[in-house]
């Protein structure tokens, strides 16, 4: 199985990944996750046996967290037991305790129901990048500087809201041509159950939708019970399940 190496994605291998399958409901954002990985300072591994292109493993040392792509039990058990000090994820549960997370997911065919924002709340612009990023940093500990260099951009965009003056909340949105993904919604701990996180998702779908996507994801820690209900207040449903193998 080969690994390239290069910080850029080459005609022949642009076209392999937009054309691979490699997953139930990632398949859309594949070239770019890769293109996005390479970019931010992480490695990519195309794993392949011969010609045919078996699997995608992404990974990034800054936040030590890894994703395989595959549409094989035995491709995915291989990765995630070679993957160290990184968690992984995937879509087979390859070991006993890996922790669930739900994929949300919802159709944008009709227009999105009116919806009265709780607090302020409007796109993010470079200006906001170190704060958005002291934000995330709080909460999630391991944040990979390099991933916030030239955002938001014509695919990944994002959201902050404000409770009277101060940064509550942020969450971002990456968009392939009709297929979007919600991801890294983050609310500070004191703006918890206030309705900034229901504000962020309606902001991200409208947005998207406006832009012509057709769906959109996500995918929720099965124990944050808060930010599913969230998901499905805002119209999107379980539609499948991934799993995180922890560290070594």
């Amino acid at each position: 199985m080969g690994a390239p190496t290069d910080a850029t994605l080459l005609g022949s291998e642009q076209d392999t990944l937009e054309r691979a399958d490699l997953s139930s409901w990632f398949n859309p954002f594949l070239a770019y996750f890769v293109r996005d990985t390479r970019r931010s300072g992480g490695q990519v591994q195309l794993l392949r046996l011969g010609n045919e292109l078996r699997g995608i493993v992404l990974a990034d040392p800054a936040e030590r967290v890894a994703t395989v792509f595959t549409r094989s039990a035995e491709v995915a058990a291989v990765a995630v037991g070679d993957r160290g000090a990184l968690g992984m994820f995937a879509e087979f549960p390859v070991e006993p305790d890996a922790e669930p997370f739900d994929i949300f997911q919802r159709d944008l065919g009709e227009e999105t129901a009116m919806f009265r924002f709780t607090h302020p709340v409007r796109a993010i612009v470079p200006e906001d990048l170190p704060s958005v990023r002291g934000l995330m940093r709080e909460v999630y500990r391991l944040v990979n500087d390099r991933w916030f260099d030239g955002l938001p951009n014509r695919f990944e965009s994002g959201f902050v809201a404000e409770v009277e003056g101060r940064l509550a909340g942020a969450g971002w949105v990456t968009q392939v041509g009709p297929h979007a993904r919600l991801h890294s919604l983050t609310v500070r701990v004191p703006f918890r159950r206030m309705g900034v996180g229901s504000d962020l998702l309606r902001a991200r779908l409208w947005w998207v939708q406006r832009n012509g996507a057709r769906t959109v994801l996500s995918e929720i820690a099965r124990g944050n019970t808060d930010s599913q209900g969230v998901a499905e207040r805002g119209g999107m449903r379980r539609v499948g399940t991934i799993y995180f193998h922890r560290p070594r």
